[in-house]
C-alpha cells in the first residue's frame, strides 16, 4: 500500500471591529511574521535531502511502494517502480522509517548522509501467521479452527509429479499414501480418517478458490488410477492449507466432510520485474525388485510338489535348467526432469506472475512415463482505489504411456510373478514366450500401445469492489475444463491382441465444471474491544461429463492400428450431469483479541438427492480463548496460551451416481425392435451423508514463539450413510442405494515447530507431527465381504479396511501342514465358517519429521515420513507362495518351506493341498509399519559478491543436491508397504498387488534468480 501525505493546513486568526485591538493585533502578527521568517531561515539553512534506492535482502531486488516517513512528523514519500526515493528532512539529526507490507521495519539517522540505500528483509513471522481459510485469510492468532498449512519454502526441493503428494508427512492427521509409483498415478489422502464407505472418501481441492475436479476419468487398468492434481504443476504453489475441522470446512458445506485442502498459487507483487529460472535432473531406481526363485529352484520346487502328491516328477535335470531373471527385462533406471521459468513484478496498478514448467518422469518399470507441460498466468489489475479485477488460469498438457499393472495379473508385472523363470524370453522361433494366460512381461513392456493424453484448463477471473473502507462485493467465474483422450492397440504381439488378430480402442472424456460466486464482506468494529468479520455468498455450480468410445477387432496386420481399418467396429457413448446451488456465511467476533467465536452455516441443494431432501443445511460454531493476553496472565516465557473448541455438521455427496435417486430406464432390444425397461429403482427420500466432528485445541508458543505446540482432540460420527442395501426381490432388483448405517472416527493430533538455533551464521529448525485415529463402523444393514476371494470384511464394531482371513497360526513340525484357529470352537477347522479379523489397514499413528539447517551460504535439510501399526496384505505371497498348487513362478519366500519332521516355519510342505477348500493364511498380512527417509537435500547459495564479479545480472544462485526415498526401514517383505494397488475400489486399502513400487530418486538442481 502506498502512502500519500497532506500537507498541515492553517488556523486562522479572527479579526476584531475594536481598532485599538485591530492595531495591538497587527503589531502583534508583524511581530510573528518576524520571527517566523527568522526561524524558516534558520530551517531551511538546516535542511537536508536525501536519496536513494530500497532493495530486498532476499534477492537484491527493487521495492517500490516501501513508506520513507521522517520519524515524528508527517513529512514522507513512497519509493517508485524501480524502489527509488527522494525526501527532504528537517536536519541531519532526523531519523527515516522505511516499512512496507510484509517486510521487517528499518530505522536509520540521517547524518551527513544524501545518498541512504536500505535492505529490506521479509517479516517471516508476519508471512507465517496469515492463514488462508475459505473465502479469505485469517489471522493465525485469532483463528478458531483446525488448519494445517504447508508453505512454498517446505517443499521447494520435493521432487513430485502431483501436489497431493507434498502432503505427506507435512501436517498433523493427514494420512497420504500412493496407489502404486506409477508416475502422475493415483494418491490416497485421509484427513482425519475415512468418513464414507461407499459416498466417496476424499477431500475436497480448492485452488485459487475454484472447486477442482479430482476424480479418476481415465481408462480402468486393474487397481491403477490417475491423478488429476497432476496437471497442476507444484512449482506453482505458493501455500497449501487443509482444513480439517468442522469450523473450517462447513464454510464447503455439503462436499467437506474428508476435510478441504485449499491450494494458493504464486502471484505478483510490487516489484520490478523478477525472473526465477528452476530446474533439475535425476535418476529413479527401483528400491527394491521381486525376490523369485531361480530357473533350476523353480524346477527342484515343483518337482518336490509332484513327489509329495504321489505323481512322477516333471523335470529329469533341475540343475541345468534356464535362469530367466523377468524383473531384470522390465525394471529399469529411469530420469526424472523438470524446468520452470517464472516472471513477475508490478506496480502501483497491475500486479503479475507469468509461470511455465516442463515436467518428465520414466517409471522403474516399462514402459510407463509421465510427461507434463504447463503455463499459468495470475494478474491483479487495480482499476481504481475501490475497483480490482484479475485472473488465476492454469493450462496444461499432459501425457502418460501407460501399462496393464496394479491388481492385474495379466500385466507386466504379473507376467514377471506368474511366468516361471525355467523359461526364456523368447521361444526357439524367435517368438515371445508364451504361458497359459499370463502375458510375457517383455512382450506387455515392448508391445504394449496405451497412450493416455489430457489437456486440462483451470481458471477464473474475478472483481473486488470496495464500497467503502471495510465492505468489500467479490464475483469470481471459473471453469475446470479436463479433456482425456486415450488410444490403445493391443498387437497380435500380445495375448490380448493375438486371439482376436489386433485389439483397438479409442475414447474421448470431457468433465467440465462452471462455477459462480459472489461474496460480500465487511470487517468493522465497534468501540476499541469489538472487532467483527462477517461474510455472506452465494454459489452456483454445475459438472458434465460425457464420454464416446469406440473399439475395434480383426485388423488386417499390426501396421493398422485405428479403429476405422477393424473388420469388426463397435461404439458407445454416455454422459452424465449435477448441479449444487449454495447460500453460506460466517461471523467471526473478537474482543480485544482475546475472546473469539466464528459462526459458519452454508445451505445447499443438489440435483443428486431425492425431491424430499434436495437441501440441506451444514452450520458450525468454534470458540477461542487467548489465556495469554489476560492480564493476569504473567508467565514471561509463555508467549502464546490458546484454547479453542469447535463443534460443526458437514456433509457427503460423494461416491453415488448423479441420479442415484431417480428411477430410471435404460434402452433395450426385443429381437429387432427397440425398447426399454427399468434399470434403477427411484428413492425420493435419499439425501446426504452427514458428519458431526468436535473438535478441542490448544496452541502453545514459548520463548517468543520460537517453540509452538499444537494439539487437537476430535470426535466424528457419520450417520445416514450412501449404501446399497438389500431389497426384497419382489421389487425386481436385489438392491437400492439408502442413507443406512453409521460410522465414527475418532483421534489425537500433535505438532511440534521450534527454532533451536538463530544466529547470524546458523540456523536450524524442527517441525514434528504425529496423530492417531480409531475408525469403528457403527451400524450397517448387514455384514458383507469385498474383493478378490472376500478378504475385506465390513461389519459393525470393527474397522474399515479389516482383513477377513483364515488365521494360521502355525505349521505342525511332525506333518508339515498348516495349523488353523477353530474359530467357532466345534473341535474342527472348517474353511467355511472358520475365518476372523487378523488386522486391518489403518495404522495406529503416523506423522512425519522434518530438520532445516541453514549454515552460512548452506543448507540443509532432512525428512523423514513414518506410519506404525498399520497392517499390510502382501497379496503376491497368496500367488507365489502357492506350493505346488499351481505350475506358476515362486517367490524366494517358498524356500522356507517345511521339508522334514521337526522342521519349525510358517510355510506348509509342497502339496497341492495347500490351498484346499479356498483356503486364505493370514500369514500373507504382515506388519506394514514402517520409517522411510523421504527427502534429504543439501543446498549451497552463491554468494551475491561472488555473482557482481562475473558481471552477471543475477540476484540469487543455488545449487543443490537431493533425494527422495532414500532409506526406509520396515519388516514388510513386499516390494513397498506404503502402495494399495486396489484403487478401483475405495472399500480397499493396504495392499500390494503386482504394484509397481515408489522409486529412489537423485537429483541435482539449480535456482536462478535475476
Amino acid at each position: 500500500m502506498i502512502n500519500r501525505y497532506k500537507p498541515d493546513t492553517g488556523i486562522p486568526v479572527s479579526n476584531s471591529k475594536n481598532k485599538l485591538l485591530k492595531a495591538a493585533s497587527r503589531a502583534w502578527q508583524l511581530s510573528c511574521l518576524f520571527l517566523f521568517l527568522f526561524a524558516f531561515t534558520s530551517i531551511s539553512y538546516a535542511q537536508v535531502t536525501v536519496n536513494g534506492t530500497v532493495t530486498s535482502s532476499e534477492d537484491g531486488q527493487p521495492l517500490p511502494g516501501v513508506t520513507v516517513l521522517e520519524k515524528g512528523t508527517s513529512n514522507g514519500t513512497s519509493t517508485n517502480v524501480d524502489g527509488e526515493y527522494e525526501l527532504t528532512v528537517s536536519n541531519t539529526e532526523a531519523v527515516l522509517v522505511f516499512s512496507s507490507i510484509s517486510f521487517q521495519t528499518q530505522e536509520t539517522v540521517v547524518g551527513d548522509r544524501e545518498t541512504i540505500d536500505i535492505q529490506l528483509s521479509e517479516d517471516l513471522q508476519l508471512l507465517e501467521d496469515v492463514v488462508v481459510v475459505g473465502y479469505g485469510e485469517q489471522d493465525r492468532k485469532t483463528l478458531t479452527s483446525a488448519v494445517s498449512s504447508i508453505s512454498a519454502e517446505d517443499i521447494a526441493n520435493t521432487p513430485s509429479a502431483s501436489t497431493d503428494q507434498l502432503m505427506q508427512g507435512r501436517a498433523a492427521g493427514v494420512q497420504v499414501s500412493a496407489n502404486s509409483g506409477t508416475p502422475g498415478g493415483g494418491i490416497f489422502v485421509k484427513i482425519r480418517g475415512t468418513s464414507s464407505i461407499s459416498g466417496g472418501s476424499d477431500p475436497l481441492y480448492v485452488v485459487d478458490g475454484i472447486p477442482i475436479q479430482t476424480g479418476n476419468y481415465g481408462l480402468g487398468l486393474g487397481g491403477e488410477t490417475t491423478s488429476a492434481l497432476a496437471d497442476i504443476a507444484p512449482s506453482d504453489i505458493e501455500s497449501i492449507e487443509i482444513l480439517k475441522d468442522a469450523s473450517a470446512t462447513a464454510i464447503y458445506g455439503a462436499r467437506a466432510a474428508n476435510g478441504v485442502v485449499l491450494i494458493t498459487t504464486k502471484r505478483g507483487s510490487f516489484s520490478a520485474p523478477r525472473v526465477n529460472v528452476s530446474m533439475y535432473r535425476g535418476v529413479e531406481e527401483p528400491v527394491n525388485r521381486p525376490d523369485l526363485v531361480t530357473g533350476p529352484q523353480f524346477e527342484m520346487l515343483m518337482n518336490e510338489a509332484a513327489s509329495n502328491n504321489g505323481e512322477p516328477e516333471p523335470y529329469a535335470n533341475p540343475s541345468g535348467a534356464i535362469n530367466t531373471s523377468w524383473a531384470d527385462q522390465v525394471f529399469r533406471t529411469g530420469v526424472v526432469q523438470s524446468y520452470d521459468l517464472t516472471v513477475s513484478g508490478g506496480n502501483e496498478i497491475v500486479k503479475y506472475a507469468v509461470s511455465g514448467s516442463a515436467f518428465d518422469q520414466d517409471g522403474v518399470v516399462k514402459p510407463a512415463t509421465f510427461t507434463r507441460n504447463s503455463a499459468r498466468l495470475n494478474l491483479d489489475i487495480l482499476a481504481s482505489e475501490k475497483l480490482t479485477f484479475g485472473t488465476s488460469t492454469t493450462y496444461s498438457f499432459s501425457n502418460r504411456n501407460r501399462a496393464r499393472n496394479n491388481d492385474n495379473i495379466y500385466g507386466v508385472l504379473g507376467g514377471v510373478y506368474f511366468i516361471p523363470t525355467n523359461l526364456p524370453v523368447y521361444d526357439s522361433n524367435g517368438d515371445y514366450t508364451k504361458f497359459s494366460i499370463f502375458e510375457n512381461p517383455v512382450a506387455g513392456a515392448n508391445e504394449v500401445d496405451f497412450n493416455m493424453d489430457v489437456n486440462r484448463l483451470i481458471g477464473n477471473v474475478f472483481a473486488d469492489y470496495e464500497f467503502m473502507p471495510g465492505l468489500t462485493f467479490r464475483t469470481s467465474w471459473s471453469l475446470d475444463y479436463n479433456q482425456i483422450k486415450e488410444d490403445r492397440y493391443d498387437n497380435t504381439f500380445l495375448n490380448t491382441g493375438s486371439s482376436v488378430n489386433g485389439s483397438a480402442l479409442s475414447t474421448v472424456a470431457i468433465a467440465r465444471t462452471w462455477t459462480a460466486e459472489n461474496t460480500l464482506s465487511y470487517l468493522f468494529n465497534v468501540g476499541e474491544n469489538h472487532d467483527f468479520s462477517a461474510l455472506a455468498g452465494t454459489s452456483v455450480e454445475e459438472t458434465t461429463f460425457e464420454r464416446t468410445t469406440a473399439e475395434g477387432e480383426q485388423f488386417p496386420s499390426n501396421d493398422f492400428r485405428r479403429v476405422q481399418d477393424a473388420a469388426v467396429q463397435s461404439a458407445s457413448s454416455t454422459g452424465t450431469s449435477s448441479g449444487i446451488t449454495s447460500f453460506f456465511g460466517r461471523l467471526k467476533y473478537e474482543y480485544g483479541s482475546k475472546y473469539l467465536a466464528t459462526f459458519t452455516v452454508r445451505r445447499d441443494g443438489s440435483s443428486r438427492f431425492g425431491e424430499n431432501n434436495q437441501w440441506g443445511t451444514f452450520p458450525s460454531l468454534a470458540l477461542g480463548w487467548v489465556v495469554s493476553e489476560e492480564n493476569f496472565f504473567q508467565i514471561e516465557d509463555i508467549s502464546e496460551l490458546k484454547l479453542r473448541a469447535s463443534y460443526g455438521i458437514t456433509g457427503n455427496q460423494g461416491g453415488i451416481g448423479n441420479f442415484q435417486a431417480r428411477g430410471l430406464w435404460g434402452g433395450e432390444s426385443y429381437g429387432d425392435s427397440p425398447g426399454t425397461s427399468p434399470t434403477q429403482l427411484a428413492n425420493p427420500d435419499l439425501k446426504w451423508e452427514t458428519t458431526r466432528q468436535l473438535d478441542i485445541g490448544i496452541d502453545i508458543g514459548l520463548f517468543d514463539d520460537r517453540l509452538n505446540f499444537v494439539y487437537d482432540y476430535y470426535y466424528k460420527k457419520t450417520e445416514d450413510l450412501l449404501l446399497a442395501v438389500p431389497v426384497p426381490l419382489s421389487t425386481g432388483f436385489s438392491e437400492l442405494v439408502q442413507n443406512f448405517g453409521e460410522l465414527e472416527n475418532k483421534g489425537m493430533e500433535f505438532g511440534i515447530a521450534a527454532d533451536i538455533i538463530q544466529n547470524t551464521d546458523m540456523n536450524w529448525n524442527l517441525m514434528f507431527n504425529i496423530a492417531g485415529n480409531r475408525n469403528k463402523i457403527l451400524k450397517l444393514a448387514a455384514p458383507f465381504n469385498v474383493y478378490n476371494r472376500d478378504i475385506y470384511r465390513y461389519e459393525e464394531g470393527i474397522p474399515m479396511y479389516s482383513f477377513y482371513f483364515h488365521e494360521q497360526i502355525g505349521v505342525d513340525p511332525d506333518t508339515g501342514d498348516p495349523i488353523w484357529t477353530d474359530v467357532d470352537g466345534d473341535g474342527t477347522f472348517n474353511p467355511n465358517v472358520d475365518r476372523k479379523i487378523v488386522g486391518d489397514a489403518n495404522p495406529d499413528f503416523f506423522g512425519g519429521i522434518t530438520n532445516n539447517i541453514n549454515y552460512k551460504a548452506f543448507d540443509f535439510s532432512i525428512f523423514f515420513q513414518y506410519s506404525y501399526g498399520n497392517d499390510q496384505l502382501n497379496w503376491n505371497r497368496f500367488f507365489q507362495e502357492h506350493g505346488g498348487t499351481r505350475n506358476t513362478g515362486y517367490l524366494s519366500t517358498q524356500l522356507d518351506r517345511w521339508q522334514q519332521p521337526g522342521d519349525q516355519t510358517m510355510v506348509p510342505r509342497m502339496t497341492s493341498a495347500n490351498y484346499a477348500g479356498n483356503l486364505r493364511p493370514s500369514r500373507f498380512v504382515e506388519d506394514g509399519s514402517y520409517m522411510r527417509l523421504k527427502n534429504a537435500t543439501l543446498g549451497y547459495t552463491i554468494p551475491i559478491e561472488f555473482l557482481n564479479k562475473l558481471g552477471a545480472r543475477i540476484s540469487r544462485a543455488r545449487i543443490y543436491v537431493t533425494g527422495q526415498n532414500l532409506l526406509t526401514f520396515t519388516n514388510y517383505s513386499g516390494l513397498d508397504p506404503e502402495v494399495t494397488a486396489t484403487a478401483s475400489t475405495a472399500l480397499t486399502r493396504g495392499i500390494e498387488f503386482y504394484t509397481m513400487p515408489q522409486a529412489r530418486s537423485i537429483i541435482g538442481g539449480i535456482d536462478i534468480s535475476f
